[in-house]
């Protein structure tokens, strides 16, 4: 039996990446979530990176994983191994499949799939679970409670990209909602505090100077955030919101944590990337924070893919300029 590993990609809207498999491959214009054979000593998680960097030519971050799938094709027997991952990218570079699209979950379901990516895209589905487990029972009861018991359950119901978008429009017109999705961000109640997150940076999109008054509490947040996907959403919040609007007595810790979440190769590219942009951000503030910065961009580029490598050459060169 050959062991296969395939990725359930999600992006930053939560849809998944499906692939159609190309006329020069077995099973031509079938849906698959893409992947490939494991080489000799080779694991795993190293397996999925590769194929997915050789295939699509974009970075993931692995967040977790499903149950493997056995299946017999007649000529061959494999177990594929699922990764659930995230990635920034948006437009893969097809090398070997004609075609892809970024779907809804539920959307997986109605594709004509390879007969071993069926069971993978029934299991995600059923989960549907974006982000890792909770920390604590109570502390996502306590959480809750703060923020509303009602709010909290209807967060924990949300399912797509339009619900989420609703949530955030009207959030916008109302402070006290808006407050309360700040609260809910911290929730350990593992769907309630990334959909409530997922929604402030849905917010800061539409206006970010709605934010303005909550970005303590999330500057706050960031080092006890309950998991990467809430990171994620509050780091991109703080990126796209004016520096000018951070409170001074806020910066030190920032930018502490935006050097520290930079340096460290364990992160994912996501917050790595915002806190590329935070920085560079404070940089006119703080002039002399520049070489520092640089040398935390320059090591940030050193393993990344094309286009971060990109990102991270433009912000050093509009740091030089400064410099």
């Amino acid at each position: 039996m050959t062991d296969v590993t395939c990725a359930v990609i999600r992006n930053e809207e939560g849809l998944v990446l499906a692939v159609r498999r190309g006329p020069g491959m077995g099973n031509a214009g079938k849906w698959e979530f893409p992947g490939g054979k494991t080489r000799p000593g080779e694991d795993h998680e190293e397996c999925i990176i590769r194929e997915i960097d050789e295939e699509l030519g974009i970075d993931i971050v692995i967040c977790g994983r499903l149950e493997a799938v056995e299946h017999d094709y007649g000529d061959k027997k494999i177990r594929l191994i699922p990764f659930i991952c995230d990635t920034l990218a948006s437009k893969p570079l097809l090398r070997e499949h004609d075609h892809y699209r970024w779907m809804e979950p539920d959307g997986l379901v109605t594709l004509d799939m390879t007969a071993a990516d069926i069971p993978v895209a029934l299991q995600y589905v059923a989960q549907n679970k974006c982000i890792t487990v909770c920390e604590t029972e109570e502390d996502a009861v306590r959480v809750t409670a703060e923020a509303g018991e009602e709010l909290a359950r209807m967060m924990g119901r949300v399912t797509s990209v339009e619900e989420i978008t609703m949530v955030a429009q009207s959030a916008v017109k109302d402070s006290t909602l808006l407050s309360q999705l700040v609260t809910l961000s911290s929730s350990t109640e593992p769907r309630v505090g990334f959909m409530s997150s997922w929604a402030l940076s849905k917010v800061v999109d539409v206006d970010a100077k709605v934010m303005v008054p909550f970005l303590p509490l999330i500057i706050d947040a960031l080092p006890s955030a309950p998991n990467e996907s809430v990171q994620r959403s509050l780091m991109r919040v703080l990126m796209k919101s004016n520096i000018n609007d951070i409170p001074r007595a806020h910066h030190a810790v920032l930018i502490d944590y935006c050097l520290t979440v930079m340096r460290d190769r364990n992160q994912p590219v996501a917050p790595k990337a915002y806190g590329m942009e935070i920085l560079a951000s404070f940089c006119s503030l703080y002039p002399e924070l520049v070489n520092e910065v640089m040398g935390a961009v320059q090591l940030f580029i050193n393993d990344a893919s094309g286009g971060m490598k990109a990102a991270g050459r433009k912000v050093m060169q509009r740091l030089g300029k400064r410099h």
